[in-house]
């Protein structure tokens, strides 16, 4: 069975591999798919990225993390098959995490309209480097996007077809999207249909163009209904937090807000939410539990209330504390908990959306509201959906079931003296004690216990098309194998003869959040789930003994991992330009990565000198996998190109950065500051433009952060330049607006400009609808461009990002240079900006004869005494070479000294002349 499936997989991979290839052909080479300085790279079958991992950026600097992440896109088209990606890929969010790293979430759309379950996270390391891609993109969509039925006919679909089983529903407003379905694309009406009686969060699909139903879901994520009857432990509880308004008690409880914090639970709540129990009969959302005497002892209808409130708010103090999460949505939004639900059945409970609701009980159960861990798992539920979102469905869906079993048994094992921990799923709501999932044991309740169709309680899902008659294609019955992997994580032991040294449940559950909230994505199946997980372990510990055992654990219920690699780091960066004549040396630092060990002494350095063959030189290893290289000498004009190769234990060899974009440095004898500014001094900025109002001008900002105007200036100064400069009419109004700089010298110069530059563009009637430009001119600005366009969404929410560029990328250097910023408001929005920090750094390579004053191409000689005289005394004529005069090395102008070391070198004692940079 096992070599079917290596077949089976090499079958695929094949497939995959032709299909790529035409692919290509459309949209150029995939560079990321045979990069071996990658430590991870994992596509589908169609050959898209799902998860690349490895060093894919230099440091960034903070807040151009955006940009960078687009940047890689651009640069990968033909990986992802992305035309756009600035159109195509919009933030969805941006989580900045307790280690210091940043991960972006973006959110596919096609022609405005979200594509659904198109989603691409980039992570950032507390360095600002980019160090993982991850989620699915969909290539290719191709699709007319004005539906032919409306929005009023596509709820009025999705209301007929459900009264035609299940009875009608209160819809939302649909919306317009483009919905991947069973590999074709719809244009889509997106709708919900709410019910409380039977419970219902029914999501509808219905084409756009042919007014079908493509796909119905109940989305309320069932606890599972196995047996019949329950009611509550009836175990003490002698802290319940409730309100007295002045003739009874209730239980709502305030006391998790940020400014009521009466009782010592720290919340972070806002004012006015709050935490509360209703108790309802055959209709939701029942009514607030109430009380005379605030003694809450009625078996039947007040404990399974004082357990769902009890429950909820420690989980919401849990979360907090362990994970720094402002309860479910991590915005403190207000927790009902509904018990005693009689309307559809018994036995049973959910999340809809809004709040978790607990049904009755029959003979052998007890209310699941005593249940700690069903409690949590509801809540599990919600906390996914506002940070994977997984998709209730397949894969993705046992992974979201699989997960709130997860936290429902972290959460017991924290709370042991409310509860005795154990790895049953909701044993206090049966009588017997077994509950109904085992996630030690999957196998017990006949869920698998291994990923795949080799076991045999495991629901085949390529083979199945999602509906609630088979369980959304059984995500309670695969979620086996995310709880036994869980199981193994917390505890250790053995399966498939791997054996798992446990990491305890608190530290097993931080990876399992970190991963749901930072790496996986909608569609995640257990695969990416795996990598997820150890890129999350390796975040919260590095020494990669965590990372280890959730590898190991992965394998032993049979999901398998990318393999071994080794990446690469250069400690102090590499060079932006060496100078001629010297070895310049690099240090270079090699680590393993998902398991992989570097091999000892074989890292290399591969250069070539002016494109010829590569030249593969060992490094000298200093400790264990750290190194030291020297890059070849170069002389001016010379083209270096370099890039470095370690070996991993088992064979494989490894490269930094992709062979085919080596690192260059610019050959230089001098960097220099061409121009600078910093706007604390006049220096020729003009402002010209068509604006009614809200000019560029120079100032210290004054707006302090009104409708996205700048606090402050970016390097800390005083002032920059602003458009207006007023308190609440900062803006630009009608027109356009352009501040020039004064003209620069570049002649015959290459030279990278960098600047700071603020864009605000979120307010106002119609925000997100203008741009920002920046030019640059070479001829006194009678021809301008364009280097750059900032908006209307991407980095328009008011913010300082630094920008830099090459000239020679745009223009000729030229002694006529200028910079040019443009902002316009065309739309009535609310268009602010500021730019700040400018820098024209030269870079210059000259080589000549130390001594040869006079340019003759000869060594020195008493013609260049002579020409120095006459340079210091005389004529003053200036030396055709200054640096060649300099010939003590004292840095300075030439002057005496150097006529007096010159003829100590030609007529004395031959001392030696010590020029820099020279031949």
């Amino acid at each position: 069975m096992r070599h079917l499936a290596i077949l089976s997989l090499l079958a695929i991979f094949m497939v995959g591999s032709i299909l790529a290839a035409e692919e290509e052909k459309v949209w150029g080479p995939n560079r990321l798919r045979n990069n071996p300085t990658l430590t991870i790279y994992q596509e589908t079958a169609s050959g898209l990225p799902l998860y690349v991992s490895g060093k894919l950026s230099s440091p960034v600097v903070r807040g151009s993390e955006v940009s960078e992440a687009l940047k890689f896109f651009d640069n990968n088209k033909g990986a992802y098959r992305i035309a756009e990606p600035e159109k195509e890929l919009l933030i969805k969010r941006i989580d900045d995490d307790e280690l210091g790293m940043q991960h972006i979430r973006f959110q596919q759309y096609y022609k405005g309209l979200i594509v659904i379950g198109g989603e691409m996270v980039v992570h950032y390391n507390r360095s600002g480097e980019m160090t993982t891609v991850n989620g699915l993109y969909e290539p290719g969509i191709d699709l007319a996007t004005t539906p032919s039925i409306s929005s009023g006919q596509a709820l009025e679909t999705a209301r007929t077809d459900l009264i035609s089983f299940f009875g009608d529903g209160r819809p939302d407003q649909p919306e317009l999207v483009v919905f991947p379905w069973e590999n074709k694309n719809y244009l889509s009406w997106r709708l919900f249909l709410y019910s409380d009686n039977p419970p219902g969060r029914w999501e509808y699909f219905i084409d756009a163009l042919s007014g079908e139903v493509i796909y119905k879901a109940n989305r309320i994520m069932f606890e599972e209904t196995i047996g019949t009857g329950v009611s509550v432990m009836g175990d003490p509880r002698n802290h319940i937090d409730t309100w007295y308004n002045g003739s009874n008690y209730s239980m709502i409880d305030y006391t998790r807000q940020l400014n009521n914090n009466i009782h010592g639970h720290n919340g972070q709540m806002p004012d006015g939410n709050y935490i509360r129990a209703n108790v309802a009969g055959s209709t939701l959302p029942g009514t607030l539990a109430v009380d005379d005497d605030n003694v809450w002892d009625n078996a039947t209808t007040q404990s399974p209330a004082v357990d769902g409130l009890v429950y909820t708010a420690l989980f919401y103090d849990w979360v907090l504390r362990e994970f720094g999460r402002n309860g479910y949505d991590n915005n403190g939004s207000s927790m009902l908990t509904i018990v005693n639900y009689s309307g559809e059945g018994s036995n049973n409970a959910y999340w809809d959306g809004l709040r978790i609701v607990v049904w009755s009980w029959t003979v052998g159960w007890r209310s699941l509201a005593g249940c700690p861990d069903v409690i949590a798992h509801e809540w599990g539920h919600a906390v996914t959906e506002y940070s994977s979102n997984l998709i209730y469905q397949k894969e993705s869906g046992a992974l979201n079931e699989s997960f709130s079993d997860m936290i429902g048994a972290a959460f017991e094992f924290a709370h042991d003296s409310l509860d005795v921990p154990d790895w049953y799923m909701g044993e206090n709501g049966v009588i017997s004690g077994n509950g109904f999932r085992l996630m030690a044991y999957p196998s017990v309740f006949g869920d698998p216990e291994f990923y795949g169709t080799g076991d045999p309680n495991w629901v085949d899902v390529e083979n199945c098309t999602p509906s609630s008659s088979n369980d959304y294609c059984g995500v309670h019955t695969n979620s086996g194998v995310g709880n036994k992997w869980f199981y193994l994580l917390s505890d250790g032991d053995e399966a498939l003869g791997i054996t798992v040294n446990g990491i305890g449940v608190e530290n097993a559950i931080r990876v399992a959040y970190r991963a749901n909230v930072y790496y996986w994505t909608a569609r995640t199946d257990y695969h990416e789930a795996a990598i997820g997980t150890y890129l999350a372990a390796m975040d919260l510990d590095p020494s990669g003994t965590w990372a280890h055992e959730v590898i190991l654990a992965w394998h032993a219920v049979n999901v398998s991992t990318p393999e071994p690699g080794v990446t690469f780091t250069l400690p102090a960066g590499a060079p932006a330009f060496i100078e001629p004549g010297d070895d310049t040396q690099i240090a270079v630092n090699v680590a393993g990565y998902f398991e992989g060990t570097p091999a000892a002494g074989t890292g290399l350095l591969h250069y070539s000198l002016n494109e010829a063959e590569y030249t593969s030189v060992a490094m000298t290893e200093v400790t264990t996998d750290h190194y030291t290289v020297n890059l070849p000498a170069v002389t001016c004009g010379d083209i270096l190109t370099y890039y470095f190769s370690a070996q991993e234990q088992g064979g494989q060899r490894f490269y930094y950065p992709d062979t085919t974009e080596p690192l260059q440095p610019r050959v230089a004898t001098l960097v220099e500051v061409g121009f600078s500014d910093d706007f604390e001094l006049d220096q020729g900025w003009t402002v010209y433009g068509t604006a009614v109002d809200g000019h560029w001008e120079r100032g210290v900002p004054a707006g302090y952060g009104y409708r996205g105007d700048p606090i402050s200036d970016f390097d800390g100064s005083g002032q920059c330049f602003l458009t207006d400069n007023v308190y609440g009419n900062s803006d630009v109004d009608d027109g356009t607006t352009n501040l020039v700089s004064p003209a620069f010298d570049l002649t015959g110069r290459d030279a990278v400009i960098s600047y700071a530059r603020w864009y605000s563009n979120d307010f106002g009637d119609n925000p997100n609808t203008n741009e920002m430009h920046v030019y640059i001119s070479d001829d006194d600005g009678n021809n301008w461009t364009l280097v750059e366009t900032v908006g209307p969404v991407e980095q328009a929410g008011g913010d300082w990002f630094v920008h830099s560029f090459r000239v020679g990328d745009f223009v000729t250097s030229t002694s006529q240079m200028k910079l040019r910023f443009e902002v316009s408001d065309l739309t009535g929005a609310v268009v602010e900006a500021a730019a700040d920090a400018v820098i024209v750094n030269t870079y210059e390579c000259v080589l000549y004869i130390c001594g040869d004053t006079d340019c003759s191409g000869a060594e020195p000689d008493i013609a260049d005494i002579t020409r120095m005289i006459d340079y210091l005394y005389i004529s003053h004529t200036p030396l055709c070479e200054p640096y060649a005069a300099d010939v003590n090395n004292s840095g300075g102008d030439p002057d005496i000294s150097d006529i007096t070391h010159l003829i100590g070198h030609l007529y004395i004692d031959g001392r030696e002349l010590q020029c820099q940079n020279s031949k």
